[in-house]
């Protein structure tokens, strides 16, 4: 009996193990991030419960709807700056597209802030971002 338990070790669970160890594992190396802040000018504390969601979008063309490449949610935003980081697959990204980052900070159901211009940018580029947001109406 010793010597099949010795056998399944030898034979089956350490060539496993070994192999396991051996597969590299899925990394982000291939994914690139930007990173940066979202900030706004009222002087305004933001609730406990603000949630905070950023977007990496393809705007080239003017009469469709953006593409969100990547987003992140953050909750709870805290208070401004709001620090975030958004991972992308850079073969997502065609030079010959136009990207920007669109911003909103909402609190349930209610907008409290939003994006109101443009913010274009490089995702490839790796500079950091500051997106300013404004008081929704």
């Amino acid at each position: 009996m010793l010597d099949r338990v010795a056998e399944f070790f030898i034979f089956g669970l350490v060539p496993l193990v070994v192999g396991v160890l051996a597969v590299p594992e899925m990394t982000s190396a291939a994914e690139r991030t930007v990173a940066g802040e979202v900030i706004y000018r009222e002087r305004i504390a933001l609730p406990p419960d603000a949630v905070l969601m950023v977007e990496l979008a393809d705007v080239s063309l003017a009469d469709a709807p953006a593409t969100v490449i990547a987003k992140r949610r953050i909750a709870p935003a805290g208070q401004v700056p709001i620090k975030f980081e958004i991972g992308f697959d850079p073969k997502a990204i065609r030079k010959d597209r136009t990207y920007a980052l669109q911003a909103r900070i909402t609190v349930g159901e209610r907008l409290m802030f939003v994006t109101d211009t443009s913010h274009h940018l490089d995702p490839l580029a790796g500079t950091p971002q500051t997106v300013l947001v404004k008081m929704a109406r």
